[in-house]
């Protein structure tokens, strides 16, 4: 019966010989002696079984089984039980053709069976599961609708992503966002839901609210429709900040970095707190008392809706909804303010709107538009 040392070439070729149903009862006995020696290496087998079907249509189409051979050796330092520069035969069911035909197949896969030996090696203990994120995106032009393993509903606007641990709604209920999003949180025992964004968390349990946290933006937004929650900031000092919303109230962290854009009720609550310039009020959140939410919600429902809006504010909300790119060639352009919703219209019938309100002119070429004052 062969002894099966820590990973090793001689290893492999048993394993394989396992998968093509090849092996001898002694040498199936000391498969199962080896996988009950440790966990990594009943992971290993599963991995590499995983992958060996993946690959199997694939079997027939010949590659440089030598040079995959050196790939897998350079990247794992797994000792040669003959000389490298002896020869295989592809067409052979050795373990110098058939098996490395397998392992040459994933390479071109790109499934890189080398790297995979490599990870094994290198790391002693499997990957921490908590570590294993579910990401969802909202291409740019584009708005998603997902359910978390909790119940929670989530719309995800162009340009926005959302992830979370594979612990999600075991231990904590906890998310990660990059953009804007709608939340409409299911209530589950008294566990609380975290919103976290580089710059503030968002802390609740059941109740519906918007954040929008674009990275090249100098704010982050949450307005709350109904239920309550609570907005922690964390200083540099290591103090946190907590500010409390009641529905209908909306909270705006002015970020240190980023374009920022303010609507006028943002601006009058830096009158209300006392603060006479933007730069005052960086690293502090403001909190306007009531707004109309569906200005800042109808995005989910395909409305885009804006009142006495920049147009240089504006125009980087049609960038993200149609996925286009806008220049504004007159910085006089940029301070226009406008008042409108958006239902189905084209983003050429949203510029001929503005042409007909404003002395401009636009022209497109492909999906770059350029605004010039007339």
């Amino acid at each position: 019966m062969k002894n099966l040392n820590p990973l090793n070439e001689s290893i492999i070729e048993l394993l394989i010989r396992k998968l093509k149903d090849q092996c001898t009862e002694d040498e199936l006995q000391a498969i199962r002696n080896w996988l009950n020696e440790s966990k990594e290496n009943r992971c290993f087998y599963d991995e590499l079984n995983d992958i060996w079907q993946a690959t199997a249509p694939k079997d027939q189409i010949l590659f440089n089984a030598l040079d995959a051979l050196k790939k897998v050796r350079l990247r794992t330092n797994i000792p040669s039980k003959k000389p490298i520069n002896q020869g295989y035969d592809v067409r052979s069911n050795s373990f110098g053709g058939r098996m490395f035909l397998k392992i040459a197949a994933i390479f071109v896969l790109g499934l890189g069976i080398g790297m995979l030996l490599f990870h094994f090696i290198s790391l002693p203990k499997q990957p921490d599961k908590e570590n294993q994120l579910t990401e969802i995106v909202a291409p740019i032009g584009s708005k998603t609708q997902v359910f978390l393993p909790d119940g929670t509903r989530v719309w995800l606007n162009s340009g926005s992503k959302l992830s979370y641990s594979s612990q999600f709604n075991q231990k904590y209920r906890e998310v990660t966002l990059e953009g804007e999003a709608y939340f409409d949180v299911a209530k589950r025992n008294g566990m609380l839901f975290f919103v976290k964004t580089p710059d503030i968390t968002i802390r609740v349990l059941g109740t519906a609210f918007n954040v929008k946290a674009y990275p090249t933006e100098g704010s982050v937004e949450t307005t709350l429709v109904r239920g309550s929650l609570i907005v922690e900031q964390h200083s540099e000092k290591g103090e946190v900040n907590r500010t409390k919303l009641e529905p209908s109230q909306r909270a705006t962290f002015i970020k240190n970095e980023g374009v920022l854009y303010l609507s006028e009720t943002e601006k009058q609550s830096l009158k209300s707190n006392h603060i006479r310039k933007v730069e005052e009020a960086k690293g502090q959140v403001l909190v306007s008392k009531k707004v109309d939410t569906d200005i800042f919600t109808a995005w989910k429902e395909n409305k885009l809706v804006f009142r006495n809006e920049t147009f240089e504010s504006l125009s980087v909300k049609l960038e993200r909804w149609y996925g286009v790119q806008i220049n504004i060639a007159d910085d006089e352009i940029k301070k226009y303010h406008f008042n409108g919703t958006i239902v189905n219209e084209t983003v050429q019938d949203v510029l001929e709107m503005v042409k007909y309100a404003l002395p401009i002119r636009y022209s497109i070429l492909h999906n770059v538009i350029t605004i010039q004052k007339k």
